[in-house]
Parts: structure tokens; C-alpha cells; sequence
């Protein structure tokens, strides 16, 4: 979202805030990807993390970017899911935050699809790691072939 709010609407404040996806070919490549996952599942706390990031940006155009995260979630045929917070295990709360910990149990709840935690979050990468689950980093995706 971030790549797209810069690109297409001229929001320079947040080039600093460019991490994996800096340019139009990381871009690609990372939606190449995404693009070839039978399924794509996300966290309500995901999108929580969304509302946050957007408010922080002009106000003016606020209604452009969550039009384009619409856009995007419809386009992807995005499943949201809930995880409830009193579900989650308190200890890891604690240590990763409510966001991680819910993608985490997705990709649990969801062993059978054979799901890739996407993230640009370094815990959460060695969380999955530990847990046995298949996660790539943005990084990986946005280098070329």
C-alpha cells in the first residue's frame, strides 16, 4: 500500500517509509507472486494495522487509499478472518503483538492449503520459522529472478 500511495498519489511524504517494495518492478514481482497463491487469507488485526497507517497519512486523502485497499482485497479475492484476542495465547501477545500472533493461527487453522506467511516483520518471520510454517520475506520476492 505504501509502493501505491507514493506512486500513484503523489504521497513523497511516505517514500522514507519504502521498505521491501521500493519501485515498480519490486512491485510487479511481489504481485507475480501473490498473484499465484490459490488463496490469500489476512487478519482483521492486518487491516486494524491498515486503518492505523492510513490515519497517520494527509487527511485529504485518506478516502483514495482505502479506496485502493479495496481495490486491491477485491482484486486478490482477499478472505478476511478473525482472531479473537481472548484466543490467543497471552505469553505470545505479549512477546509479538495481536497482528502476528493472528496470522500465525491463521496459517495453523489453515495447514491443509499449505499456506506462506507473507511478511516484511523479522519476529514474525522467525516466529513462523519456529512454528514450522512456510514464510517468506517481502525482501525475497521483490529481488529479481
Amino acid at each position: 500500500m505504501v509502493f501505491r500511495a507514493v506512486e500513484q498519489f503523489r504521497f513523497e511524504g511516505l517514500r522514507k517509509s519504502l521498505r521491501c517494495i521500493v519501485d515498480r518492478d519490486c512491485y510487479d514481482r511481489c504481485g507475480k507472486f501473490i498473484v499465484s497463491l490459490r488463496r490469500k487469507i489476512t487478519s482483521a488485526s492486518v487491516v486494524a494495522e491498515l486503518n492505523c497507517w492510513i490515519r497517520e497519512t494527509e487527511r485529504a486523502g485518506q478516502g483514495k487509499l482505502w479506496n485502493r485497499v479495496y481495490e486491491e482485497f477485491d482484486e486478490m479475492r482477499m478472505d478476511e478472518q478473525v482472531v479473537k484476542l481472548l484466543e490467543m495465547d497471552i505469553k505470545q501477545v505479549a512477546k509479538f503483538g495481536p497482528t502476528d500472533v493472528s496470522l500465525i493461527d491463521i496459517a495453523r487453522r489453515s495447514a491443509n492449503l499449505s499456506p506462506v506467511v507473507l511478511t516484511a516483520d523479522r519476529p514474525l518471520l522467525e516466529q513462523c520459522g519456529r512454528a514450522g510454517l512456510r514464510v517468506k520475506h517481502l525482501k525475497e520476492l521483490t529481488l529479481p529472478e
